[in-house]
């Protein structure tokens, strides 16, 4: 004897192997589909016997009398829903994406870059925090004693005020990048005999709701130093004490 068939048993099954089937994301439905199977096994539909017919031979009702193994044999348990090969396979596709899910995360914990805000929606690969081994004459381009400085593949990267990049006033903060090769011993420099620079210089300031960056090309004299094949261009953006870099891959 199966399980009766009602209409909302009907719909929740067509759910399950219909072509549309997502029960797998409707946890209420799936129980309640649970709940309708185990009662209908629990409560078999009523058959009414049925008398056999009056010309039916005596040896006939004996030998129905006497039923084989194969007819009393007890029918196969129903699989519950999860169990059917529909269904689990959705659950597996589930199991998937939550594994997918977990590693991302955990690779995430293992290799996470402070993100830095830009508006050029380029990828950012790396954060800089300020250098603590690279020597900076006071007054270089600007550059104040205490000061932040950062490095990255051969560059330099000032932290300084518009007064002296932009020849402004007030305190809105610059960044100048430049070839570490050619910073000055701070023993050796002289800010009042005067002093020159004979490299690429790239900078910006911040105005407004945009951050001090600056654009450095990925190619020619002064390119950083850097292994980016599919990059075309990297971008420095000044966030409060940290640099963001900002890759683009053309």
């Amino acid at each position: 004897m199966g399980i009766p068939v009602t209409d909302e048993l009907r719909a929740l099954r067509a759910r399950v192997y219909g072509p549309a089937a997502d029960i797998h994301l409707d946890p209420a439905a799936m129980r309640r589909l649970e709940e309708l199977e185990e009662a209908g096994r629990r409560s078999p539909a009523v058959e009414l016997p049925v008398a056999p017919p009056a010309d039916v031979a005596v040896a006939d009702e004996d030998a129905a009398a006497s039923p084989s193994a194969a007819d009393v044999a007890p029918p196969a348990p129903e699989l519950p829903f999860w169990r059917r090969p529909r269904v689990r396979t959705a659950t597996w596709a589930v199991g998937l994406v939550v594994a997918a899910l977990l590693g991302a995360g955990l690779t995430y914990s293992v290799v996470a870059i402070t993100p830095v805000s830009t508006s050029s929606g380029a990828e950012q690969i790396a954060t800089l925090t300020p250098s603590t081994t690279l020597r900076i004459p006071p007054g270089y381009f600007g550059w104040e004693d205490g000061g932040s400085a950062f490095e990255y593949a051969g560059l330099t990267i000032l932290q300084t005020s518009n007064s002296f990049i932009a020849a402004g006033v007030g305190d809105a903060p610059c960044i100048q990048v430049l070839e570490t090769r050619l910073v000055p011993d701070p023993q050796e420099f002289d800010e009042a005999g005067g002093w020159s620079y004979d490299g690429n210089l790239w900078g910006g300031c911040s105005v407004g709701a945009f951050p001090a960056s600056a654009a450095v090309p990925l190619s020619g004299e002064g390119a950083p130093k850097v292994d980016l094949p599919d990059g075309r261009a990297l971008q420095f953006v000044l966030e409060g004490d940290r640099v963001g870099v900002f890759l683009d891959r053309g």
